[in-house]
């Protein structure tokens, strides 16, 4: 289903899917999309609304919307629900309309503007996003090849870290197993978090999901801690409590 859809396109669904476990709900709704969507590439936003609120303001409109249940184990495949999948034909079709080859995020974008009813287009709506804008601003940038190192999403001092004490990686810049995972999860913790607390997230979990491998800590501690490190190379993607 994906095979279109760039990297950071995909870390989007990704993103999603995680947002949708951590909330509790067994579906990928498109608030959880769009949590996905600035989550992963955080200058979309200004992007097309240069005066728009702050990523953490978005994020907290959207989640005031939320019900929290009980976390849904990230070992569980969560499906799109309706509107999901309407958004990503959507974002399909934006691709072919616009004659680009492959499917970026920003078609994921016009996908759920496209999706007027859902709690997603309604806050962009607000934002004062507008589909003919973000149409015309794509049709005189070409996005047919993949981006080869954009989208990353900085953390701030975990980036500063990152470029110190950046982590031994295996040869060929893959992570090849979930040992790997681990120990590089470690790595960027204990500097953040100390020994201690990583002694009390024993033992870790890591699972491979969209070539993404995610390392958590003990759900048995109130602030587990997770990493999200690209297989292929060893990036860190996301990482906290």
């Amino acid at each position: 289903m994906f095979e279109r859809y760039t990297e950071i396109a995909r870390r989007v669904i990704f993103f999603a899917r995680y947002e949708a476990s951590q909330f509790g709900s067994m579906t990928i709704e498109s608030e959880f999309l769009l949590l996905g969507l600035i989550r992963e590439d955080t200058n979309i936003i200004h992007r097309f609304v240069p005066d728009g609120p702050s990523i953490e303001d978005i994020r907290k409109q959207i989640v005031a919307h939320l019900t929290v249940r009980r976390k849904v184990p990230t070992s569980i495949d969560l499906p799109l629900s309706n509107e999901c999948t309407r958004i990503l034909a959507y974002s399909a079709e934006e691709a072919e309309r616009l004659g680009h080859r492959l499917i970026h995020q920003e078609h994921i974008l016009l996908g759920i503007l496209r999706e007027e009813n859902c709690m997603a287009a309604k806050v962009l709506d607000q934002l004062g996003f507008k589909v003919g804008v973000i149409r015309d601003e794509l049709a005189t940038h070409p996005m047919d090849e993949e981006p080869a190192a954009v989208g990353v999403t900085s953390f701030g001092p975990l980036s500063a870290f990152l470029k110190l004490h950046n982590p031994v990686l295996p040869d060929a810049g893959v992570v090849p197993d979930a040992d790997t995972a681990k120990r590089i999860a470690e790595s960027i913790w204990i500097p953040m978090y100390g020994k201690e607390t990583i002694a009390s997230q024993q033992p870790l979990k890591a699972e491979l999901k969209f070539n993404v491998w995610i390392v958590s800590g003990s759900p048995k501690s109130e602030a587990a801690l997770f990493a999200f490190i690209l297989q292929k190379d060893g990036r860190i993607l996301s990482v906290g409590p």
